[in-house]
């Protein structure tokens, strides 16, 4: 059961942390506010960069500042409305450590065993391709809400995307292969870094997603034989919490 989640396998968001080992310690009622909990946890000696990262917003919610650091932006605004914090899961073990109560240690222990996992998942390098692929997945993401898109656009965009590359028949990238892993993680970093350029609509970004999809599946048909939804299917990576 996954009591809290672990992005990528080695991030956790401070503010779903907050409201597992916070809010729901003192029986579902506010609590301390997050903006003050976290920086008080914070001056525990943790530093930016190696123990915890920050991405500052603004009204838009369009990324305008990474780890203190202010980045280039097309908005009006350059003021931070919102700041969210992910901690390492060392850093997350420690803070849930400091709570001393019965959800923190809970936390606490589940990270302690999620670390363990993560060691024996780190030794396969299909593990290790599923992770990179995610992480291009939440940059696409991200990308496409600085276009002014949704979550739901950006796995529309996806969608079509993985729908070529299949011809028509997506399978879930738990399920795929290295081969296509890899593959699918190339498309889309193509598309990420297409979509950086910049002066790209939500509709441009799905048709550029769909072309680096198409390039790929004509790259394994070629050097393999084989058409992508031919290859054979992986045993299901199991993502950290799940026991299923």
């Amino acid at each position: 059961m996954e009591l809290i989640k672990i992005y990528n396998g080695s991030m956790v968001d401070a503010r779903e942390l907050h409201q597992k080992i916070v809010v729901e310690a003192k029986g579902g009622q506010k609590g301390e506010q997050f903006n003050h909990w976290i920086k008080r946890m914070l001056t525990y000696d943790f530093i930016l960069g190696e123990d915890y990262l920050t991405v500052g917003y603004n009204y838009k919610g369009e990324i305008i500042e990474e780890n203190g650091v202010a980045k280039f932006s097309h908005s009006d605004n350059q003021r931070v409305s919102k700041r969210d914090y992910y901690l390492t899961l060392d850093c997350a073990k420690q803070i849930a450590m400091i709570q001393n109560n019965d959800k923190g240690r809970a936390v606490r222990k589940y990270f302690i065993e999620a670390e363990k996992t993560l060691s024996v998942l780190k030794q396969s390098k299909r593990f290790e391709a599923f992770l990179k692929l995610e992480t291009a997945k939440d940059r696409l993401q991200q990308n496409v809400i600085n276009l002014g898109g949704s979550h739901e656009d950006y796995l529309q965009i996806d969608l079509s995307g993985r729908k070529i590359l299949f011809n028509g028949s997506p399978i879930a990238d738990e399920e795929l292969p290295i081969l296509t892993l890899k593959g699918r993680d190339f498309a889309t970093e193509l598309t990420n870094e297409a979509l950086r350029e910049g002066g790209q609509t939500i509709e441009g970004a799905e048709e550029i997603n769909k072309q680096q999809h198409k390039t790929i599946r004509e790259a394994i048909v070629k050097g393999t034989g084989k058409k992508p939804e031919d290859l054979p299917k992986d045993e299901k990576i199991k993502r950290l919490g799940d026991n299923s």
